[in-house]
């Protein structure tokens, strides 16, 4: 038996029947843990507080001649382990282990196929290891960290808040597992639920995130309304009313999340696609909830930052308006500048910042001097209130200040950025030109006003290179650019769909073709055993072929339709022209007939017809049809399709209702 640590067992070997009870978490009747029994209830007991599961790990020298998955099922039926017991048995000696476990929880067939490959991998490393150096305790140890991991990342309300605690003031308290996986996940800046996880899950985990998702997002909004009463209490009402906006939008959202799962709770009839688009819906309406809630937890946590620290906040904030001020009087002079180069209408839009800046630091300035007036009153909420709204307003004279200086850069720029304007947009006009045909069949009579606006939107761009305003020009080229792709869209897609249909069909026709003739070849040469349905399949392909041609010139995308008919068709045609023939064969009794009497070929016909050409008689089908019976089979190969493999191979003991996963390491 191959793996040091495993031979040197071999000697005490002893074989265990399927045991009745269990000595704990921990069974090691082969005596193999020694001093790494800690660690495994260590890693038993990490599992067991912050998942309802638990693991069982049984360590003996042998299974008895049972296999392992067996074993594992019987000791755990035995012990009457419950839904949420996994059991690990491990035979060392025989290098066999199996894991017990009650399918259709919380842990999904994905999640236990990834704790056994994971316990698989180990042992057989640990096996293969000198005798001397074998952790057999480690097996244990990422068996149960795996299935603490799959729980984790199966979003399912199994972990344990008080576990996994931590996160936002509003939804601290009620979160649970759910909220805490999404948060994780959005730390190391991977989306809370993306489209392609969510597709990539079976419809039974998807169906678990999403009922997860509700529970969590429902007891988040009833922490986050508690946590909007004691902020208004502490802030106001208007220093939380975007709070309160979010909540009533996260309520609404819920609402609609909670009738989607109703409906499908009171539907038996719904198909699968349409139950995973309602499932997934359902998450993401939760998502967008929680997104919510968690944007305005930033925004109370800024408060209560300034709260603590008001005077600093406001002695800062004045002293940010002193800053901001000595900037004032140097956007005017950017603006004399400027206007000396440039018409009054290039500089309208930045040209009243320099004021505006000012009055919005002068109330700057007037809040902090009430804001302090607050805190001498012990009145820290007001205070509060009066600093954000002394740094909002100067933070808008910031935006002014650098729009100004922004403007001469954009001025400077606006040249050649008129040139690659006047370029694109050409392009578009070019582009409603050529795809004028197919803006007419689908009558759309919004391409021509925009292109007429993108016409004279590049007549004034180019008058605006001799000294107009540049940054307007720019302007109205945008817009008539984005109108104009709007209004050919449909006909730009109708010819992109055009184009990728025209190369479809090209690869379709050319097979179908082969296989037309392939299968028309293979009739041919077994008129006499090949009935009506694969003719008539035959002459289907061949229509459908025929119209693909025809229409191809005029509507590609209907053309490839027809086309992969016929190549169903086609398909069909073989696969029932094949059968057909393996049935004939059988009834001439097996034997090796063939030639020319399979190939309808009949001398004595020929010669009493003079050597003239054959009728349809003689060929006779003589049965009424195929028979579900039939055996089928290949003959000259080449015409069917994908064989089908078996599927995963068995490694499942039963009983009690448990599962098992196992085998050899």
């Amino acid at each position: 038996m191959p793996g040091g640590a495993a031979a040197g067992l071999l000697s005490v070997a002893r074989a265990e029947p399927p045991l009745t009870t269990l000595d704990g978490a921990i069974t090691d009747r082969a005596g193999v843990l020694g001093d790494d029994e800690a660690q495994v209830r260590a890693a038993l007991d990490r599992l067991a507080d912050e998942t309802r599961y638990q693991l069982f790990v049984v360590y003996v020298d042998d299974f008895e001649n049972m296999d392992g998955e067996s074993w594992a099922n019987a000791t755990a039926n035995n012990a009457r382990l419950g839904a949420q017991d996994l059991l690990l048995a491990v035979a060392p000696a025989e290098r066999l282990f199996g894991l017990s476990y009650v399918s259709g929880g919380d842990l999904s067939e994905r999640d236990v196929d990834v704790i056994q490959d994971a316990v698989a991998d180990r042992l057989r490393a640990v096996g293969d290891a000198p005798a001397d150096d074998a952790d057999w305790g480690s097996a244990a140890v990422v068996a149960a960290d795996a299935t603490r991991a799959a729980l984790a990342s199966s979003s399912g309300p199994e972990v344990s808040p008080l576990a996994l605690s931590g996160g936002a003031v509003v939804v601290a308290g009620g979160v649970g597992g759910w909220l805490w996986w999404r948060r994780r996940r959005q730390e190391r800046g991977v989306p809370a639920s993306s489209a392609d996880e969510l597709a990539g899950l079976p419809t039974q985990d998807l169906d678990r995130r999403a009922s997860s998702a509700l529970v969590a997002i429902d007891d988040a909004l009833r922490t986050s309304e508690q946590e909007l009463g004691f902020a208004q209490a502490e802030f106001g009402l208007e220093a939380t009313t975007a709070f309160e906006r979010a909540l009533a939008q996260a309520r609404e959202d819920v609402r609609q999340a909670f009738a989607l799962r109703q409906h499908l709770d009171d539907s038996t009839q719904e198909a699968e696609p349409q139950r995973r688009e309602l499932l997934t819906r359902i998450v993401t309406l939760c998502d967008g909830a929680a997104d919510a809630l968690d944007e305005q937890t930033a925004a109370f946590d800024d408060l209560r930052k300034i709260a603590e620290r008001a005077p600093q906040v406001l002695d800062e904030t004045l002293q940010r308006a002193d800053e901001i001020a000595a900037r004032i009087d140097v956007s005017r002079q950017a603006l004399a500048t400027l206007s000396s180069t440039y018409p009054a209408s290039a500089l309208a839009s930045v040209s009243a910042n320099p004021d505006q800046a000012a009055s919005l630091v002068d109330g700057a300035r007037s809040a902090v001097e009430q804001g302090r007036a607050a805190l001498a009153k012990r009145d820290r909420g007001t205070a509060v209130a009066h600093a954000r709204g002394a740094q909002n307003a100067l933070g808008q004279a910031v935006t002014l200040l650098d729009a100004v200086d922004r403007a001469g850069q954009d001025l400077a720029e606006a040249g050649p950025r008129l040139e690659r304007g006047i370029a694109s947009i050409t392009q578009d006009i070019a582009d409603a030109a050529r795809l004028a045909p197919l803006v007419s069949a689908a009558g759309d009579a919004s391409v021509a006003p925009a292109e007429a606006e993108a016409r004279a939107a590049v007549e004034e761009a180019r008058a605006a290179r001799d000294g107009g305003d540049p940054l307007a020009a720019l302007a109205r080229l945008t817009a008539a650019e984005a109108a104009l792709d709007k209004a050919l869209e449909p006909a730009r897609a109708k010819a992109e769909a055009d184009a990728r249909a025209t190369a479809l069909l090209r690869d379709t026709v050319g097979r179908v073709e082969s296989q037309v003739r392939a299968t028309e070849d293979f009739v041919a040469t077994r008129r006499r055993a090949v009935g009506p349905e694969a003719r008539t399949r035959l002459a289907e392909a061949t229509r459908l072929l025929g119209e693909a041609r025809s229409l191809h010139p005029a509507d590609p995308p209907a053309a490839l339709a027809r086309a992969q008919q016929a190549e169903r068709y086609a398909q069909a045609a073989a696969r029932a022209a094949q059968q057909d023939v393996a049935g004939w064969g059988q009834q001439q009794g097996g034997g090796d007939v063939g030639g020319m009497v399979l190939g309808g070929i009949l001398l004595d016909s020929i010669l009493r017809s003079g050597g003239g050409r054959g009728g349809f008689g003689g060929s006779t089908y003589g049965r009424s049809g195929r028979s579900s019976g039939r055996p089928g089979g290949r003959v000259g190969g080449g015409f069917g399709g994908a064989g089908f493999g078996g599927g995963r191979p068995a490694g499942r003991g039963g009983g009690g209702g448990r599962s098992a996963r196992g085998g050899r390491f």
